[in-house]
């Protein structure tokens, strides 16, 4: 009867297994399989509210013919001196990022910014993330063709969080590509999802990841399973990353962190870490703490029958959406050195 206790440990294992791929796989559709049309009720700001900029409408097919829209945003005097291709984070399209596309465009470039598959004004529902190097290269395809965008001998990449991922990984798309602002990246789409995890629920993780590795590959074939930090390692491209230290929505200690240790050395990759900032890096820190607090706050009233609309519309989004000049500076400079370089 011994024989019945190695037996019935591997049943015990394989019920496991089973189990946890039976759960990666719920996990993945419910997350994957959907449309992000971010938040109704969050006021998200649009060309017009900024006077110096323009904005021209485009739209353009990414890989399985699948309509994706943004603009073209322009300084409203004066001709471009680059073009910047910028990539949105997860769940919410660019306009969630306007203040700082504007920020690039009123200060001399041509700002291409899109949402991805299955986001806001674009079709098709969204895949994972290894659909945004996808979609990247998909703008710089339609770059190329554009009468206008056409013209730029050289483009930056810029993205932010899902974005930065995606840029990381589209540095090859095109020989067009000169370089690269990453902000609060992280480095495969299969390890993040399981990065909250740890202690006694560690074997359950790295299962979920084996598993959301194997229906990457599924769903993906070659461009499933990326990995940003490989990209970074490999390329020989201008590289700025920008990373705060208190990040958890990207857990720092698994992402910014260790690439930071990683690149350090290397010529043509900057990373500044900044000890007091979250994920949103290019905030100032003010903005993040209302940020966080005002929806941690609505969250808590909502449960209690509070009106969500009224919430969200007595927020000081001015506030929200501070910029932090070091920051922005920053990629500023990065941009103007990348594309003055190009010029000579």
């Amino acid at each position: 009867m011994v024989w019945l206790i190695p037996l019935c440990i591997a049943a015990v294992l394989i019920l496991f297994v089973a189990a946890a791929g039976i759960a990666a796989r719920v996990a993945f559709s419910r997350i994957f399989d959907r449309r992000y049309d971010g938040n109704p009720n969050l006021r998200y700001f649009k060309a017009e509210d900024f006077p110096d900029i323009t904005a021209e409408p485009v739209s353009f097919a990414s890989d399985g013919g699948q309509m994706l829209r943004g603009f073209i945003y322009r300084p409203r005097m004066g001709p471009a001196a680059g073009l910047i291709v910028f990539s949105h984070g997860f769940g919410a399209g660019h306009h969630a990022y306007t203040t700082e596309i504007a920020f690039l465009a009123r200060n001399g470039f041509a700002v291409l910014a899109y949402d991805g598959t299955g986001c806001v004004a674009s079709e098709g529902k969204f895949k994972g993330f290894d659909q945004g190097p996808v979609d990247v290269a998909a703008a710089l395809r339609f770059a190329r063709e554009h009468e206008a965008l056409k013209e730029f001998r050289r483009v930056v990449l810029a993205g932010h969080s899902w974005g930065a991922f995606s840029v990381c990984n589209a540095l090859d798309a095109d020989e067009r590509v000169a370089g690269a602002v990453a902000m609060c990246g992280f480095i495969s789409s299969a390890s993040v999802m399981g990065q909250t995890g740890g202690g006694r629920f560690r074997p359950l993780v790295l299962l979920f990841t084996f598993f959301f590795r194997m229906y990457n590959r599924r769903r993906f074939g070659e461009n499933a399973n990326r990995s940003a930090l490989a990209s970074l390692l490999k390329t020989e491209k201008d590289v700025l990353l920008l990373y705060g230290e208190k990040d958890k929505t990207v857990p720092f200690r698994y992402n910014g962190k260790k690439v930071a240790e990683e690149v350090s050395g290397r010529k043509n990759i900057v990373c500044r870490l900044f000890p007091s900032k979250a994920h949103n890096v290019y905030l100032t820190e003010a903005a993040e703490e209302y940020m966080h607090g005002a929806f941690a706050e609505i969250a808590a009233r909502t449960k209690k029958g509070g009106d969500v609309a009224r919430l969200y519309s007595s927020l000081d989004y001015e506030k929200m959406t501070e910029e932090d000049p070091e920051v922005m500076a920053l990629i500023l400079s990065f941009c103007r050195r990348i594309f003055s370089e190009c010029e000579n």
